[in-house]
């Protein structure tokens, strides 16, 4: 027997309302389930940024009077510094694990209070062996704090909200080094060196009260055991190529040094063999398959390079090339900060309005002309005039990397923004450490040569310095020109 349709006005009606309904509902759970922009969680993860990146740097300030303290030379205190640097580097993939294991909240949080507690045990060392620890904790604990913070960020913002997220996410990482001078020098002097780390403790408190209340509990990931071959040789070849940074920079030190960045070569080499064949990589490289990640974890990680190098160079070439004092060149360092912050307002709506390719190639070629003009700067160049360079420099470095931290997550697929995010922070962090090294033995070998030939005068190494950097900032265009038309351009729709 065959049923018949219904028929009559309410039985018409019936099933496209129950539809519309089903729609509608289905409509709802897939908006609520969208990744929503959150400004204050943008805000509490910059502050740990900004907390981790000035630690990385305020400690070589206070160097003379730590090491007078610890009746040490103030060169030994170069291993507290670079302890910090490795565990930093080596821990990011772990902190990577830990956050898929156990929830990024979880391990955001239990980083924060970690970091809190180690930069008290710093102000608290009795001796060098002491502070090493302590700054080995802190860098291990700042490892899982930043990457997992921007992860945080990255999984609760669409698209289209990344460019915004990502402007909040970049200024610590361009204040922190340009005001950590002027700020470790104000602490050391009045209050001593001890605050250069017990700064930390109120900070981390207010932290970590912020960031237990509006920091999501995203799900957790899948729980597979650790890859421990993956691990040890991404950490052997970190560890490797930090250390290799160091001592490239010492004249006496530098065959152990290229040594040491082959032996590091190799260990990534087979790293990357092995996560291509691991069933479950501690890093996985499937994110360098899009090319706009690719480039702006390779080339760009260049640009970061030379962007790290000029806080050090700069202040070098005002005090020990042009006589100025401590004091001077730290205020005057100051100017980059001051451009950073404001053009910062601009910055999203010029992404918005225009290409991201041109914008950093616009912002590269501005930022080599002035490490040029800063180059060019001699005795009698008036202060307004070093300044105006500075404060240019500034803006032009604000933006580009903010170009280059948003594009490298514009066409990364949800599901491997993890490991995207793991990638970048170990790139993120060797260029750092790349970026002042670089810039250290260009500025001896410079001095090197110029004695020999008895040519230049106190300010030619930095000058050299800045005119390399230059051309390495130059030499990090080509391969992003190379990208289609229309990279990142998903960023500037709105949604």
């Amino acid at each position: 027997m065959t049923s018949r349709p219904a028929s009559g006005p309410g039985a018409g009606s019936e099933q496209p309302d129950e539809a519309n309904a089903v729609d509608g509902q289905a409509g709802a759970e897939e908006a609520a389930a969208a990744p929503r922009w959150s400004r204050p969680v943008a805000l509490v993860v910059a502050a740990a940024f900004f907390m981790e990146n000035l630690d990385a740097t305020i400690l070589s300030t206070a160097t003379a009077s730590v090491a007078r303290d610890f009746g040490v030379q103030p060169a030994q205190l170069g291993i507290a510094v670079t302890g910090y640097l490795v565990a930093v580097a080596a821990f990011i993939p772990l902190g990577a694990w830990l956050a898929e294991r156990w929830g990024a909240r979880r391990v955001f949080l239990a980083a924060v209070v970690l970091f809190t507690l180690a930069s008290l045990a710093c102000a608290l060392s009795p001796d060098l062996v002491a502070l090493t620890t302590a700054r080995v904790v802190q860098g291990a604990a700042g490892a899982m704090m930043v990457p997992i913070g921007r992860l945080i960020v990255l999984r609760s913002t669409e698209k289209s909200e990344l460019i915004k997220a990502i402007a909040y996410l970049t200024w610590p990482a361009l204040a922190a080094p340009v005001v950590a001078p002027l700020i470790g020098g104000l602490l050391t002097e009045h209050l001593g060196w001890e605050w250069v780390f017990l700064v930390n403790v109120p900070i981390g408190a207010l932290l970590l009260v912020a960031a237990w209340r509006v920091v999501p509990s995203p799900e957790v990931g899948d729980r597979h055991p650790l890859d421990w071959p993956g691990l040890l040789l991404v950490v052997g070849a970190i560890v490797a190529l930090v250390v290799a940074f160091e001592l490239l920079g010492d004249k006496a030190t530098v065959l152990f040094g290229v040594l040491l960045a082959v032996v590091a070569l190799a260990l990534g080499l087979a790293a990357g063999r092995w996560f291509r064949r691991a069933r479950h990589p501690l890093l996985d490289l499937e994110p360098f398959r899009v090319a706009t990640f690719r480039v702006t974890n390779l080339s760009g990680s260049l640009y970061r390079a030379v962007v790290n190098g000029v806080p050090f160079v700069v202040p070098l070439l005002l005090q020990d090339g042009l006589g100025w004092s401590p004091v001077e060149a730290g205020l005057m360092l100051m100017w980059v900060f001051v451009g950073n912050l404001g053009v910062k307002p601009f910055t999203t709506p010029l992404m918005h309005r225009f290409r991201i390719v041109p914008i950093i190639v616009v912002a590269t070629v501005g930022l080599a002309a002035t490490f040029v003009a800063a180059a060019l700067v001699g005795p009698g160049t008036s202060p307004v005039l070093v300044a105006a360079i500075l404060l240019v420099s500034g803006v032009f470095r604000s933006v580009g990397f903010t170009a280059y931290n948003t594009l490298q997550f514009a066409d990364v697929p949800a599901a491997q923004i993890a490991p995207a995010n793991a990638i970048a922070s170990i790139t993120g962090q060797l260029a750092v450490g790349l970026g002042v090294a670089l810039t250290a033995l260009t500025v001896r070998v410079a001095d090197t040569v110029a004695t020999a030939e008895g040519v230049g005068g106190a300010a030619t190494g930095y000058q050299v310095a800045l005119v390399v950097l230059a051309a390495l900032a130059l030499l990090s265009l080509p391969e992003g020109l190379r990208l289609p038309r229309g990279a990142g351009d998903s960023l500037r729709r709105r949604a």
